[in-house]
């Protein structure tokens, strides 16, 4: 991969050279569109005013900019000059010299990790999934709603089948974003096909502006901004997740059958699950759930020190190809058989196993017409999550309790410890109370 960084007119240059080449292999109509995508982007780039060479951190808050501290994390500016662009694959060692990375994806708007390579991401690093922006309304379902509007081609999505390892530094924290006014796909990982190459690390980053709306779409189109579906410890730390949008589940992390994963010290605010779930249909059971994080028939994890703010989950309930179709949310049991695994403002948990959430402050986060202002459990066993020394401020929710726990075996499956502090929190208006559900609920 080249490092230098180059002018505007190069950087257009380079890329219409690469789409070119790429256009050699689609049909004489799709090499059109791609070629003058690439014009347009150039021409684009030229009419920009020039920006440092190097991106300016603006700090976000008290502690100047460290991820996961202060209001909101650093702001990291992203350059509108210079960088390198990668079409199909992601993989070696990502500079700051070589820095901004301009993702365009290949042809089908993906870019791989492959098997048997590492992505090592050094500080400093801007990954800018910018795709091919090039997408406009008619691009755009005209049968959906404005909620689940679809702008499929304009966006690339990150296939993890290697090793990756993002770590920043707190003075230079490693961005993941984009310029493309539709977000990006975000990245995910694909179970025993991600594993073997050494266990995904995500340090002192910003990882933002992912939009996963294809409402019928499969897991990594419409769940977690990161969907880390891996049978392994994924470790997150001084992270910044923010304003990230999905369609069915997991606002900006879903934790898939990990074992022993750790997110702690980073912070998750303004992302939103949508909750327009394909298995939402009359008849069945839905199955989305978390504002902001999802921890799913996974083991051993600990979710600690973080701050969950202002993550939204909106309750509402089906879709079809082109429309939704809304029913209501059914609280179990009930005549109709349907287990509606919805719920959780911040956490949504699926089948926990010793699971810790400690030490955690949740405030202002949202359901609006579903359960459990903060955290939702589903089909749990003994003692599948212990919550200690956490405080739950101001969230809201339609039904149930701040935490709720549903579909417990019989032995003492929530243990919530004297120490976690529950205060202003709403459910229906009304004042909430801490813990409703069927579990069985400890304090040791």
């Amino acid at each position: 991969m080249a490092r230098a960084s180059i002018s505007r007119a190069r950087f257009a240059a380079r890329l219409g050279a690469v789409l070119a080449r790429e256009a050699m292999h689609l049909s004489a109509s799709e090499s059109v569109k791609r070629l003058l995508w690439a014009v347009v982007l150039g021409l684009s780039y030229a009419a920009c005013s020039s920006t440092p060479e190097k991106p300016g951190v603006v700090p976000g808050g008290e502690d100047g900019g460290t991820p996961g501290g202060g209001d909101g994390g650093p702001v990291i500016v992203v350059p509108e000059d210079g960088g390198t662009v990668v079409t199909g694959t992601l993989a070696g060692t990502l500079t700051e010299a070589g820095s901004p990375y301009r993702v365009v994806g290949d042809a089908e708007g993906v870019v791989t990790i492959p098997k048997g390579q590492v992505l090592t991401v050094e500080p400093g690093v801007i990954l800018d999934f910018m795709g091919r922006p090039d997408v406009t309304q008619a691009d755009v379902d005209p049968g959906a709603a404005d909620s689940v509007m679809n702008h499929h081609e304009g966006r690339v999505e990150v296939r993890v089948y290697g090793g990756i390892q993002v770590r920043g530094t707190a003075d230079k924290p490693v961005l993941l974003t984009s310029t493309n006014p539709h977000g990006w796909w975000g990245m995910n990982f694909f179970g025993d096909g991600s594993v073997g190459d050494g266990d995904p690390v995500f340090e002192h980053m910003v990882f933002e502006k992912v939009k996963k709306n294809d409402y019928n779409g499969n897991r990594d189109r419409t769940r977690g901004a990161l969907w880390a579906y891996y049978p392994g410890p994924v470790t997150i730390r001084h992270a910044v997740f923010r304003d990230n949008e999905v369609s069915a589940k997991c606002g900006a992390l879903d934790l898939m059958f990990t074992v022993g994963s750790r997110v702690e010290d980073s912070l998750f605010e303004n992302n939103r699950t949508r909750d327009v779930d394909r298995f939402a249909q009359d008849g069945t059971s839905s199955m989305a759930g978390g504002g902001a994080m999802c921890v799913t028939h996974g083991r051993d994890s600990v979710v600690r020190g973080n701050t969950f703010r202002d993550n939204v989950l909106e309750a509402y309930r089906g879709a079809t190809d082109s429309s939704l179709a809304q029913r209501p949310l059914l609280a179990w049991p009930n005549a109709q058989g349907i287990y509606d695994l919805g719920g959780g403002g911040a956490l949504h948990y699926f089948q926990p196993n010793n699971d810790l959430v400690e030490g955690n402050v949740f405030v202002g986060n949202t359901v609006t017409r579903g359960p459990a202002a903060a955290v939702y459990l589903e089909d749990v066993g003994t003692r599948g999550l212990t919550l200690r020394g956490n405080r739950f401020v101001g969230n809201r929710a339609g039904a149930g309790a701040v935490v709720v726990c549903n579909r417990g075996s019989g032995g003492v499956e929530l243990v919530v410890t004297d120490d976690n502090v529950f205060s202003d929190n709403l459910v229906d208006g009304r004042a909430a109370t801490n813990v409703s559900g069927d579990c069985t609920t400890a304090t040791k």
